[in-house]
């Protein structure tokens, strides 16, 4: 019996131990069952994120918003003249001056524009300056501040119409295709021999780029205008040939390069006072567009211009002057 009893006595803990251990996971049952560890969550498969793809042809807007750039050219004009005695060609006389001329202007366009790259808009010109160390008679002066309107090639013709003051504000009308680069004011101006407003119009021109669409890299296109300006009564032809290639093309650039020649010839005056001029200009341009809103962003250019002006009255006596004009053109989009 003691046998038995301290037999159940040793089983006794051991059964407690058992039931206790059952009553744990009996509690765990109710509880919602075994604590079980959840398997790792997988990973994420990773983000591929597909690069902008640059476009390899250009097709600009249709419309391009109302955008601002300031305009800068600067001008080194050097001039000389001689008045031929007689048949022999003696000189007398003879001359020598340079001069600099400084244009600015805020230029405005809003523009409609063509498959072929044709433009079509409304614009205007305001805070034109011009700075000069040529005075209204063609003399050089000590006072570089003085302001005059001449434009580069009005050195070689001094004009009555220096004295003007440049326009505070300017309105324009613009057509630009292959062969017219057409800017006019408005209202037209009544007489557009000597006027200063010429001077603003011209640096608005100069932000007028056709670019055609389905271009690629390396490709290139051809402008040929004939355009008509006046200075001191001598309505003189210009002939312009515009060479661009496409340079670089990408998701936030497009680089064209431009090279331009023209020839100048015109041919006026009175009976009394006449001139004959020719002349020839090159230049290069470098742009930089924006390949979606078509918008230009910079120009950086250089060009020299060659003239002949051969002044002849009754006398007889021909003075010849030779002009040669370096100039470089910048232009920058603005904010406004």
């Amino acid at each position: 019996m003691e046998s038995l009893m301290s037999s159940r006595h040793r089983v006794g803990p051991t059964g407690l131990v058992l039931v206790g251990a059952t009553l744990v996971v009996m509690l765990g049952a109710c509880g919602g069952g075994p604590v079980v560890t959840p398997a790792p969550a997988p990973e994420p498969a990773p983000v591929v994120v597909e690069p902008v793809r640059a476009p390899t042809r250009v097709m600009l807007p249709a419309r391009m918003a109302r955008t601002t750039w300031q305009v800068t050219t600067r001008a080194r004009i050097s001039a000389s003249a001689e008045t031929r005695g007689d048949t022999r060609g003696d000189a007398r006389g003879d001359t020598r001056s340079t001069s600099n001329i400084d244009s600015r202007a805020l230029v405005s366009w809003t523009l409609e524009r063509a498959g072929n790259g044709a433009l079509r808009g409304t614009g205007q010109v305001d805070s034109f300056t011009v700075r000069s160390t040529l005075d209204s008679v063609g003399n050089l002066t000590n006072d570089p501040t003085n302001r005059s309107t001449n434009t580069p090639t009005n050195s070689a013709m001094a004009s009555p119409a220096n004295n003007n003051r440049p326009p505070g504000l300017l309105l324009l009308d613009a057509v630009v295709d292959s062969v017219s680069h057409r800017v006019v004011t408005r209202p037209l101006l009544p007489n557009e021999c000597d006027r200063p407003e010429l001077s603003a119009v011209a640096l608005a021109k100069d932000v007028l780029v056709r670019i055609p669409d389905g271009l690629a890299v390396g490709d290139r296109w051809r402008d040929s205008t004939v355009s008509l300006v006046c200075r001191t009564g001598v309505p003189i032809t210009i002939h312009t040939v515009t060479q661009s290639v496409v340079e670089r093309l990408d998701q936030d650039r497009l680089l064209i390069n431009r090279t331009i020649t023209a020839t100048l010839d015109g041919k006026g005056g009175s009976a009394f006072r006449g001139f004959e001029l020719t002349g020839t200009s090159s230049g290069t341009q470098r742009l930089r567009v924006h390949p979606v809103s078509g918008v230009l962003e910079t120009i950086d250019g250089t060009s020299t211009l060659t003239l002949q002006v051969t002044e002849r009255t009754p006398s007889g006596i021909p003075r010849t002057q030779h002009v040669v004009q370096q100039m470089e053109l910048k232009a920058e989009r603005v904010a406004r």
